[in-house]
């Protein structure tokens, strides 16, 4: 409750900013798509609940990822007590992010398909097991990363920098089968391109996925990063509370 209640609280417009971002970026991702003339040629799904769904879940991850590595520094008050740990902060912060998401990812789908577009998964149940993955693969990342920024704070603006490029990365505005083999290849090493074609073809059954997209690599991922994560949380513990 206290996470929860700063999170909405950090500013006027925090729970409408929920919202209002992955609109903004559609409204602008489709103006500069028609701007240059691309059209909206998505193989196999229309381009507005496509792009939508891969924003929704690159946000998921970022959220996870960029919120939980800050969450020791912010909640040194509560080290003060002997049963709350760092690694504590961390696991809350992102189970508050996954729950706010996963509302506004609901409220997303229906408010789209109030508005005429497709947005129903054609398999829900592999949906949401493609939205496990990548919370599990945001929190680990936010493990590994959250001792390196308590460590060094200004190394979180880094971290902010590489989602940009990450976003470009994944597929999230670009569909991947445009791109030559020869590239595809290199960018099938990012495990959210993966779980954002995964889910992309849970939504859409005629959607043509990238080839040797795998679910059981973006858990891989998630499982090493968390067991990685824990092993520096335990290595650094007392040094991170003393701080």
């Amino acid at each position: 409750m206290r996470e929860f209640t700063a999170r909405m609280t950090q500013d006027r417009f925090a729970p409408f900013w929920l919202f209002l971002e992955p609109i903004l970026h559609v409204v602008l991702l489709v103006s500069v798509r028609d701007l240059i003339g691309r059209g909206r040629i998505v193989p196999g799904a229309e381009f507005v609940p496509w792009l939508v769904v891969g924003l929704l879940t690159f946000f998921l991850f970022r959220s996870l990822w960029n919120r939980g590595m800050t969450a020791i520094n912010g909640n040194k008050a509560l080290f003060c007590y002997r049963q709350v740990h760092p690694t504590d902060t961390v696991v809350i912060r992102c189970a508050m992010e996954a729950k706010l998401h996963s509302m506004v990812t609901l409220i997303m789908v229906f408010l789209f398909v109030a508005l005429g577009f497709n947005m129903l998964p054609s398999d829900p149940l592999g949906a949401v097991e493609v939205w496990l993955a990548v919370m599990l693969l945001g929190l680990g990342m936010a493990m590994c990363f959250s001792v390196l920024v308590t460590f060094f704070p200004e190394s979180a603006k880094i971290v902010q920098l590489v989602s940009l490029p990450l976003y470009l990365l994944s597929g999230v505005m670009i569909p991947i089968q445009m791109m030559p083999h020869g590239i595809q290849e290199y960018l099938l090493y990012n495990p959210m391109l993966h779980a954002i074609e995964l889910i992309r073809g849970n939504f859409f059954s005629s959607y043509h996925m990238v080839r040797d997209v795998e679910l059981s690599y973006v858990y891989e991922w998630g499982i090493c990063t968390l067991l990685l994560g824990l092993a520096l949380q335990v290595r650094f513990k007392m040094r991170m509370v003393s701080r």
